[in-house]
């Protein structure tokens, strides 16, 4: 295994790892007859592709094709290394990985250490807000705000001291290394010699991923001026925090958004730890930007619903809109509560109360809605500019809109609005419709694959298929294929590894033939074809007599390729009058022809 785990280690922690659990951590899913279903993760959807069998071990999504078992699940759900994804499943699962010996921290994974340096770093951030005469005076401001010690605690709240090295020459007695605290953006290196705190007096809030690790930071100033910078202070992208794919406080948000259906996007830090100290507790923030694509499937994957509550004075910015019609094509349902002039979640919940503020969410406005009152308010719609102006913005919504029946609906209201005949409009989305498909279709073309595409016959995927449901069969295949009429090297590479795993083990198992490669074609490849549901539960004679079949199939594909070469070889020496030559191949062809509908072994 990569990084001296040992392959047992490997096993331990595959069979103590349900996949239905671990799915079920990050998504939503619900029985479908074997198997279990949900929206997939990897990819925008509003019906569920993704599948995930509870016999096998192994999910596979039939949108996008995302496949695998625990460990590569953890791979792309969390962005890790197998090594990393390992260590990650070992943890959750109480199995200690041993580490390798002679092993300097340079040589240690370098997320792995990220993690590390960001969970000490914010152990260093709440001991100065505690036990420091300046850190006290930031704990007295959100005490003052009617933040209470025990929601400090819970959102690890800290204070990065004003010394420009504190951190720095606290994590050097640690042993950490200068260049680690750059590349995990909690130091900068001097303009000449030396490094400063990224962080200087500042309230700060850890960022945590879903799974609960701190990946980042985001620092409120607690003094304005220009040399303090700007108020809020965000980590710089690392190889663990990119703040567009994160969402403050979803570790803690996602069970109630789960059970709710319903997560409350906001925009502060303080405007979620307010709201989750009174007891709302499905509320998110956006980390102070627009939401992005990847937050909108984050999001969609949790809830069903997202209500938007932001400051009453960016609910009618430009990125804020972008961000709600990105969220509204993740497939959400988004609503938009309005919050009085010059209000936060924050200020109104500590004004009003949590009982104001749910109801207020409750009465939320559907996205499409509250969309054409913004429009009706800010253009002049007697006016042809105005008209014009209208339609140009409400044109992109109605083309994300959730369903036909909500793109009717509000295309008839607007029609209404301005006066215009429906068809008019209709003719018109049509036609940006069709150029936003051909827009698509062009970037999809012009996107270069990733990784080399593996082109697998039907007969190939049930011979995979067939022989890890029996190691009887799987030496049936070995004592009947020759490799040579597999043409695609990769999948010759995952029959051969079959039969080895076959000769050692007892039981063959899908889950752990994944566990030899990383190469995401042939992961996708082995799960399609151990969970089609075609080539499930059939009798031993039944099975014995399909694979037979497929190698027939095979055989005579490369019979038939053969012979097209001789052929076009034997034209070639005709030509040339080589007689003697034409004539060997002649004896060669018919052999070939003879074998042709016979026993591939004759």
């Amino acid at each position: 295994m990569p990084q001296g785990i040992p392959e047992e280690i490997i096993d331990e922690i595959r069979q103590r790892t349900d996949l239905v659990g671990l799915v079920g951590e990050y998504l939503k899913l619900e029985r479908r007859g074997k198997n279990m279903v949900g929206l997939c993760p990897f990819h925008s959807e509003k019906t569920p592709s993704f599948s995930v069998s509870p016999d096998k071990q192994l999910f596979h999504c039939f949108g996008c094709g995302a496949s695998g078992n625990v460990f590569s699940l953890i791979m792309q759900m969390e962005k890790l290394t197998f090594p990393e994804a390992a260590r990650f499943l070992g943890r959750r699962s109480g199995v200690n990985i041993p580490e390798r010996r002679s092993v300097s921290p340079a040589e240690d994974d370098l997320k792995e250490r990220v993690f590390k340096l960001n969970h000490l770093a914010a152990r260093f951030y709440a001991y100065c807000l505690h036990n420091t005469t300046p850190g006290k005076n930031a704990l007295e401001y959100l005490l003052k705000r009617g933040i209470k010690q025990e929601t400090i605690e819970l959102f690890m709240l800290g204070y990065a001291p004003a010394d420009w090295t504190g951190f720095f020459n606290f994590a050097r007695k640690k042993g950490v290394s200068p260049d680690l605290m750059v590349q995990g953006g909690l130091v900068s290196p001097g303009r000449e010699k030396g490094h400063y705190d990224r962080f200087r007096n500042r309230l700060m809030f850890p960022i945590a991923n879903i799974s609960g690790n701190v990946a980042g930071f985001g620092g409120r100033a607690l003094e304005e001026g220009e040399k303090n910078g700007p108020k809020y202070l965000n980590s710089p992208e690392t190889p663990v925090f990119d703040k567009g794919s994160m969402l403050y406080g979803l570790n803690l948000a996602r069970e109630e958004i789960r059970r709710s259906k319903k997560a409350i996007v906001m925009e502060g830090y303080t405007d979620v730890i307010t709201a989750f100290q009174a007891g709302i507790r499905n509320a998110v923030a956006s980390l102070g930007t627009a939401l992005t694509a990847e937050q909108g499937r984050l999001l969609r994957y949790q809830a069903e619903t997202a209500v938007t509550a932001y400051d009453s004075d960016s609910a009618g910015e430009a990125a804020t809109w972008r961000g709600l019609a990105i969220l509204q094509a993740s497939g959400c349902l988004v609503q938009v509560a309005v919050l009085p002039e010059g209000s936060d979640p924050d200020s109104y919940i500590r004004q009003y109360g949590p009982e104001s503020f749910v109801k207020l969410i409750d009465n939320a406005s559907p996205l499409m809605e509250y969309r054409l009152q913004q429009l009706k308010r800010r253009f002049n719609l007697a006016s042809d500019q105005g008209r014009i102006n209208y339609i140009e913005e409400l044109m992109p919504f109605l083309m994300a809109a959730v369903n036909q029946v909500e793109q009717d609906f509000y295309l008839k209201r607007a029609s209404e609005e301005l006066g215009v005949n429906e068809e008019a409009l209709r003719s018109e989305l049509k036609k940006r419709r069709g150029r936003s498909g051909r827009y698509r279709e062009q970037e999809k073309k012009e996107q270069p694959d990733e990784q080399e595409k593996i082109t697998a016959r039907p007969e190939e995927k049930t011979i995979i298929s067939l022989m890890l449901q029996s190691k009887e069969i799987a030496e049936e295949a070995r004592n009947l294929l020759q490799l040579e009429f597999i043409e695609d090297p990769k999948i010759r590479e995952v029959i051969e590894e079959i039969w080895d795993l076959s000769a050692g083990e007892t039981v063959l198992s899908a889950e752990k033939l994944l566990n030899r490669f990383e190469d995401q074609e042939i992961i996708k490849l082995i799960t399609e074809a151990v969970t089609k549901p075609l080539w499930q539960d059939l009798p031993p004679l039944v099975a014995k007599r399909n694979i037979e079949d497929s190698i027939k199939k095979l055989h005579k594909n490369w019979v038939n390729k053969k012979l097209r070469v001789l052929r076009k070889k034997r034209e070639s020496y005709e030509a040339q009058g080589l007689l003697d030559e034409v004539n060997k191949l002649l004896l060669e062809e018919q052999e070939l022809l003879f074998k042709k509908d016979g026993d591939p072994y004759r």
